[in-house]
């Protein structure tokens, strides 16, 4: 494994790096973590005594084409359990848990699909659902569902509009801070706003638009189409936060996981939006891995 720092790369079977970024304490309960939309392997606990207090061995990965990760042609949803599993057999891991937010969160269920006899238990936050179920875009504002439309049925528009967020968000850091927080509701904001969370937010978000916009698009398509999968099979247990007044992904969502996960733990939080993960960390990972 090439390391700097928190830039780690190991290579798979087909030749691609794969990037990831390790916190917390080495010899401790392993939780992959999956980034949201756009992100990347720096989202972490800011505060890592959560971790250390936790002991915690805390990996976050770029899925491909986000970060250090290289693209991967033709990718599917369930596609990530092999680049997982690859990883989790470098680091000599062979339990572990998996925890994902928003866009993060169907590839912990892809992941617990498909190997349920190495994931212990996992946890989705503010976590899309299928978006082939009955009143899918009902609650999203008009550009979530711009966005996610044009995901589900043409790519070439997905792709334009990532083109474009890449553009914006790769130039001045003042000015892109602006622009990514200018749309995210007020109760979100109050969050966000807190200088060091500002700061780790917008360089998470260039980090994932590194070497361009195209694993960003294609997670959009991914997460909007088919998932290949039965997710009323998973068999590891799932923890499922989500905040009642997220927009980003409105209840429903969640409440349909909590209706088709067979073995499903609902932790919803009434004055809370999309990005409650940032104050939440320690709470959400000592329920998952101690079952508070």
């Amino acid at each position: 494994m090439d390391s700097n720092e928190q830039n780690h790369t190991i290579i798979l079977e087909d030749g691609r790096r794969l990037g990831l970024a390790e916190y917390g304490v080495s010899g401790g309960q392993p939780v992959f973590y999956f980034h949201g939309s756009g992100g990347s392997r720096l989202e972490h606990p800011l505060d890592q005594d959560i971790l250390t207090q936790l002991k915690i061995r805390f990996i976050s990965v770029d899925r491909p084409g986000n970060g250090l990760s290289d693209f991967q042609a033709e990718r599917r949803l369930i596609g990530w359990a092999k680049d997982l599993i690859q990883l989790a057999d470098n680091l000599r891991t062979e339990r572990f848990y998996v925890v994902g937010h928003s866009a993060g969160g169907p590839h912990v269920l892809a992941c617990a699909h498909q190997l349920p006899e190495q994931i212990i238990a996992g946890a989705v936050i503010s976590s899309v659902a299928p978006m082939n179920r009955p009143h899918a875009y009902q609650g999203m504002p008009l550009l979530n569902q711009l966005l996610a439309r044009s995901a589900r049925h043409s790519s070439v528009l997905v792709k334009l509009i990532r083109w474009m967020m890449r553009r914006m968000v790769m130039g001045d850091p003042e000015k892109s801070s602006k622009a990514l927080m200018s749309s995210i509701p007020d109760v979100d904001k109050s969050i966000l706003y807190e200088p060091q969370n500002a700061e780790s937010f917008v360089n998470t978000v260039r980090e994932g638009f590194r070497y361009g916009s195209s694993g960003v698009a294609q997670d959009d398509i991914l997460i909007n189409r088919d998932w290949g999968f039965d997710i009323a099979e998973i068999k590891p247990h799932i923890d499922i936060w989500h905040g009642k007044k997220d927009v980003n992904v409105p209840m429903n969502a969640a409440q349909y996981l909590c209706d088709k996960l067979p073995h499903a733990r609902k932790i919803f939080l009434p004055s809370e939006g999309h990005f409650f993960l940032l104050k939440y960390w320690g709470k959400i990972l000592s329920t998952l891995v101690y079952h508070d």
